[in-house]
């Protein structure tokens, strides 16, 4: 069951689900949040990604007040500004903004999951699909955060590698 503006803004009064810093409630919309473009990316610098290593070098970019041009087929790692904290018996699950979406930008790449009892920031997956660059600025709204109520609670609820993470967090093998 997805959960309405109503139910949200309830699990926000009751500390059940938190965000720092809190939404405004233009941020709160008929059953979803927005959430908003942290100013640190990071590019991946290494030539060959090997998943069964752990060295993975990156540069990390920050984005000025005049924005960051993101160019065809970039791919950069992001974050939100917002820390959260899901509920066990709740999920949340990100989709790129519409008009982010339409200019060409995609926020996650089929990773849109935010397991029940997960705490930080959530990571973004950014890439430019369209064939021209992108000016993108810190602050904007980015992501929509959509909640779920599980069946019931979790009987291990979330606990891995990216529990509080801080910022955009880069490929951890397993």
């Amino acid at each position: 069951m997805i959960l309405s503006d109503k139910d949200i803004i309830k699990l926000l009064k009751r500390e059940k689900l938190i965000i720092i810093p809190s939404p405004k409630d233009f941020d709160i919309c008929c059953n979803h949040i927005n959430l908003h473009l942290d100013n640190k990316l990071l590019k991946y610098m290494t030539k060959i990604l090997d998943l069964k290593e752990d060295k993975v070098q990156t540069k990390e970019i920050t984005i000025s007040e005049q924005g960051y041009k993101l160019k065809p087929g970039e791919f950069l790692i992001g974050s939100t500004i917002e820390k959260l904290t899901i509920p066990n018996g709740y999920l949340g699950f990100i989709e790129t903004k519409g008009n982010i979406a339409r200019a060409g930008i995609q926020a996650h790449n089929t990773d849109g999951h935010i397991d029940p009892g997960f705490i930080g920031n959530i990571t973004l997956e950014i890439k430019n699909n369209s064939k021209h660059s992108i000016v993108i600025y810190p602050k904007m709204a980015f992501v929509q955060i959509y909640f779920f109520k599980a069946t019931s609670k979790s009987l291990r609820p979330y606990a891995g590698k990216y529990q509080n993470q801080k910022g955009g967090t880069v490929y951890i093998k397993d």
